[in-house]
């Protein structure tokens, strides 16, 4: 019992020892740079890993939405890496992070009841040759796609899977065109296209070309404006696709970015069924001119079923050309194709930004409250989500703002639901306990390994994490000083999980410790190996050794436990309500017999008047009734209420002497 106590008072106790770094809120010296452009932290037991730390801006309102997970991938020329991440929506803790590099973004999707986590990612010598990787729930690179026939590669900018496991995705292909009407002989331009591909079977299904069904000369990036247009070096990037979408009736939803347009393309013959937005605008525009007058924008999405709202980012910017309303927004239009009408229903716009690339918009349909907007800034580190009337309800921000490709781009901010079940195993290493210090050259904060003077800090701390797994409630951490054949009887702590990575507080002289994963079912579902920790020389000295271990075993073992330290529990609560009982009284030990006694005599008076009633019916046999019926209710009563209240004081006398494992007593040594 005492050992039972022990570790649910190391319980409590670690629930506020972090071993994530928790984010800033509303941080003034964050926003301006002390802690870097992109700040961030490492870990002890992965130390591949690179988190991001926030800034909560707003802290989440009780209608965010629901979705518990986003994805994050940070891009820019002073960053370390450009890995896909996906953060937890309550703690903005890393879940999971990648072992593949990625461009412009990640997505998830799902088809043929699979999900998956898909991006582009670059497999050749230069910057644009890559390909479309996609992982399934255990991280397993299960398809890379990339573009059939003459091409040279796929384009990052978006990739569109559909429920029956096709994907749609842009192409870019350099080609002469006549650009006299730019005063360009000779002219050259960067084709757009798209293609639809099987995933499984690589084959292509449907193929656009955007100069077979528009004119170039209504672009907004001519000749002269980014390039001239004289050679396939120069060519001009003049329609730039940077979102797809298929929808059910077969049909594209494109943006062209540099036609500041959306333009709906018809999958059987891929003509332009219309127009909205840009300089061919097919739409009456009821609100002014809000409606259709976005410029360089991104993430064009449907928003129902019917077809009749659209979603997207209105960047009004460019690193060349700015409209004169420059904060950047995210819209939703409604759509009326009888009488050609178009309207501003929503607007999002909430910091003074200015986004010159990237961005998204999505509507989240599961906030308790009705529908909100999610609206990520692209080039600058930050996302903002919004009420459907325009209240900010959540607002965080992953670095200081408009400092150009110095801090971290997020191509698209998405919310959504993920459950991870990762192929490897947990991880777990010692250290020290955990005190952070900041490298000031990488913007990383990091658990100091040594003290002031540099001298090693003991390892009296395990730490663990488990990169992608999503289905963790708590750590239950197994240690001993003597075995490395480590079972339940050698618990020590039951930590829960609340960050990447947790912390464990063990002491200086244990030697053997693992660690079991357990889900809200009472599960376990992984384990890491043994650690055999070595601080004799004063270094964090360790070794890992393969733990077998059946986890259907762990898990009857594991319930078990929880059962009997339940059943634990239900008596010492009851033990304590009664002894409780009898102090309020005030009388000590004779309360309780008088207690009992009180009690016993008005069970007995029933009993007795029931005698009665049979002894008018039977006459005579009434004495030999209430006599077995008093004999018979004593025995229950020095069984039960009695009985059980003596029971309970021994087993815990007894449970009290039980040898505890030899972490819990280093435990209460250092307790």
């Amino acid at each position: 019992m005492w050992s039972f106590c022990v570790t649910l008072l190391l319980s409590t106790a670690i629930r506020s020892t972090f071993a994530d770094f928790t984010p800033f809120n509303n941080d003034f010296e964050y926003m301006s740079g002390k802690w870097g452009n992109y700040s961030r932290q490492r870990f002890l037991s992965d130390e591949k890993v690179i988190a991001p730390v926030a800034n909560i801006l707003v802290a989440p309102q009780p209608d965010v939405s629901a979705s518990k997970h986003m994805l994050w991938v940070p891009m820019g020329p002073s960053l370390p890496s450009t890995r896909p991440m996906i953060l937890d929506t309550k703690s903005l803790s890393t879940v999971w992070y990648s072992d593949h590099h990625a461009r412009l973004g990640a997505h998830r999707g799902s088809c043929n009841g699979t999900d998956y986590i898909y991006h582009w990612s670059q497999t050749g010598e230069y910057r644009s040759e890559g390909r479309f990787f996609f992982f399934n729930s255990r991280y397993e690179l299960v398809h890379n796609l990339t573009v059939v026939g003459n091409f040279h590669h796929a384009d990052p900018h978006d990739l569109w899977l559909t429920p029956q496991c096709t994907a749609i995705f842009p192409i870019y292909r350099p080609g002469p065109y006549n650009l006299t009407t730019f005063n360009v002989t000779d002219g050259w331009i960067e084709d757009s296209y798209f293609q639809e591909v099987d995933l499984l079977t690589n084959e292509r299904l449907f193929q656009w070309r955007a100069s077979n069904f528009i004119d170039p000369v209504d672009t907004y990036a001519g000749p002269g404006v980014v390039s001239n247009g004289t050679d396939s070096g120069s060519a001009v990037d003049w329609f730039h696709i940077n979102s797809i979408q298929k929808d059910h009736y077969g049909n594209f939803l494109v943006s062209s970015r540099h036609m500041h347009a959306l333009y709906y393309v018809s999958g059987s013959t891929g003509n332009i069924i219309w127009t909205i937005g840009g300089k061919r605008n097919a739409f009456r525009d009821m609100s002014g001119g809000k409606a259709t007058n976005f410029a360089w924008q991104h993430h064009a999405r449907w928003v129902d079923q019917g077809l009749t709202k659209i979603q997207l980012f209105d960047n009004r910017n460019t690193e060349w050309h700015s409209e004169s309303e420059s904060i950047s927004r995210g819209i939703v239009i409604r759509l009326d194709y009888a009488r050609r009408e178009v309207w501003l229903e929503h607007e999002y716009k909430h910091h003074p930004l200015t986004s010159i690339r990237e961005g998204s918009m999505q509507v989240l349909t599961d906030s308790p409250y009705g529908n909100t907007a999610l609206v990520g800034y692209g080039s600058q580190p930050a996302w903002t989500e919004f009420s459907e009337d325009g209240s900010v309800i959540w607002d965080v921000a992953l670095g200081p703002m408009h400092l150009n490709r110095q801090s971290a781009d997020n191509y698209r901010t998405l919310k959504f639901n993920w459950t991870g079940n990762p192929q490897w195993k947990p991880r777990i290493s010692p250290g020290p306990l955990p005190k952070y210090s900041f490298n000031e050259s990488e913007s990383t904060f990091y658990i100091a390994l040594r003290d002031e003077s540099g001298a090693s800090l003991p390892n009296n701390t395990v730490y663990v994490s488990w990169n992608g797994a999503t289905e963790i409630k708590q750590w239950i951490v197994l240690a001993s000083n003597t075995t490395s054949n480590l079972t339940l009887d050698h618990l020590w702590a039951e930590v829960p999980k609340s960050g990447f990575e947790e912390s464990c507080f063990v002491g200086e002289t244990t030697r053997y410790v693992i660690a079991w994963a357990i889900n809200d079912a009472n599960e376990v579902i992984g384990h890491t190996d043994i650690l055999t920790m070595d601080d004799s020389s004063g270094s964090r000295a360790f070794s890992i050794t393969d733990s077998g271990g059946d986890l259907t075993d762990m898990t009857l073992a594991w319930q078990k436990f929880v059962r009997s330290q339940l059943y634990r529990s239900i008596l010492t609560k009851i033990q304590s309500g009664w002894k409780g009982e009898v102090r309020i009284r005030g009388a000590g030990i004779p309360s309780v017999v008088l207690l009992f006694g009180l009690l016993f005599s008005i069970v007995a008076g029933f009993l007795g008047m029931a005698s009665f009633a049979r002894r008018s019916r039977r006459g005579r046999q009434w004495k030999t009734q209430a006599r077995k019926s008093r004999d018979s209710y004593s025995m229950e009563s020095e069984e039960t209420p009695l009985g059980y209240f003596t029971d309970l004081e021994f087993s815990e006398a007894r449970v009290g002497k039980r040898e505890e494992p030899s972490s819990t007593r280093v435990l209460a040594k250092q307790r």
